[in-house]
């Protein structure tokens, strides 16, 4: 006789949905240095360090892969039945890789001196221009590609571990 955990149901023991996220999250930790480190060798880390530099690297690395970690552990915890197909994961990465680029895009500037000073200024789009700018950084910086390799990456590790674990 299996259980609700062993069929893909949630659980009403909490130490056992509490293992199923610790997992889930685990997962999405480990996706996202996997796909860090295929960046650093294929060079796209020195692509973004050339577009956004100096001290402001660090604090773009920090919120784009937090971001990016929010939003695939989101996606993951939506799909209790087992891992999403390959398809919608790299669709939905692609994008949430492009959004997590925009929020770190605004926010960057946070850790500076006046750094909420500064992320208040960046709301103001003095021109059409300058919206068309910001939407295409993140473009740019490749940060859809990495949500892409991340999605490609977590659905590989979910489909080895098998669904009822995860």
């Amino acid at each position: 006789m299996s259980s609700n955990f062993e069929a893909g149901l949630p659980s009403r023991n909490p130490a056992l949905r509490l293992e199923t996220w610790g997992m889930r999250l685990l997962l999405v930790v480990a996706s996202l240095s996997i796909a860090y480190a295929i960046a650093y060798f294929t060079l796209m880390i020195r692509w973004t360090n050339f577009w956004v530099r100096g001290p402001y690297f660090a604090s773009y690395q920090i919120i784009f892969l937090a971001a990016l970690t929010i939003l695939h552990f989101a996606w993951m915890s939506s799909h209790i039945n087992g891992p999403p197909s390959v398809i919608s994961t790299v669709i939905y990465s692609t994008v949430a890789g492009y959004a997590a680029g925009l929020i770190a895009m605004r926010l960057y500037p946070i850790f500076q001196p006046d750094g909420m000073q500064q992320v208040a200024m960046s709301l103001r789009f003095p021109t059409p221009e300058a919206v068309v700018a910001f939407l295409w950084f993140p473009i740019r910086l490749l940060s859809w590609l990495f949500g892409g390799i991340a999605g490609v990456i977590l659905v590989v590790i979910s489909r080895s571990l098998g669904r009822s674990r995860i």
